[in-house]
Parts: structure tokens; sequence; C-alpha cells
């Protein structure tokens, strides 16, 4: 039943977002891509989900726990950068995220963070 649910969320997180355009194409054709193309392209979206914890902790408890934090935002331009764990290991069980530095440039990695912290 969990899963289900789990999948049933992402799905209605995911809708709306077109997945099918790579990140890197529409960079290339325009604007930088809306956040949630990104997240969804650059595969954050099979570990977090806006609203609900799936793996890696929902976005709104993140923007909630950096809420007041002036350090915030280069923080989380490292750990989705670099990679680690730590912040969430009560949430997600010790499960470290995988370093982004391969798959996002700086400017597509502040974009989500900008995202997040205004969730």
């Amino acid at each position: 039943m969990k899963t289900l649910t789990i999948t049933l969320v992402l799905f209605i997180s995911l809708a709306g977002c077109n997945a099918s355009d790579s990140m890197k194409e529409k960079s290339k054709n325009g604007p930088a891509p809306n956040a949630k193309i990104l997240a969804v392209d650059s595969g954050c979206m099979q570990c977090h989900a806006v609203g609900v914890t799936v793996i890696g902790p929902a976005w709104q408890l993140v923007a909630k726990k950096y809420k007041n934090d002036p350090q915030a935002k280069p923080f989380l331009l490292n750990k989705i950068k670099k990679g680690g764990n730590g912040s969430w290991n009560e949430m997600t069980g010790g499960k470290s995220m995988p370093a982004h530095e391969d798959r996002l440039s700086d400017e597509e990695i502040a974009i989500l963070v900008d995202y997040i912290l205004a969730l």
C-alpha cells in the first residue's frame, strides 16, 4: 500500500512536467529550464518530491528546516553538487545523496536551490 501511495504521489507531482525534453537541449535553445523540468531531467524526482518524503526528504521540509538559515543556499548548493549524507539520516536511514556535479552546472543547481528554498 505504501508503494502504491508513493507512486501515486510521484505521478501527481510530476503531472505537467515535460520530462521528454532534455534539460541540455532546453538550455541551448532558450531560457534556462524551469525547476520542475530540471528536477525531473536530472533525476532528483527519483528520490524527492515537493510535498512528501520518498527516499530523500520532501522539499517543503527542506525549505522549512533552512528557512531562517543565512547559510542555507551555499550549504544546499554544495550538498547537491558534492552529495553526501548526515542532514536527514533519521528519515533516510543514512542513505547518501549522490553528487550531481557531473549532471548539473552550477547555474542549474542554483535554480533548484532557489526553487526548494522558495517552497
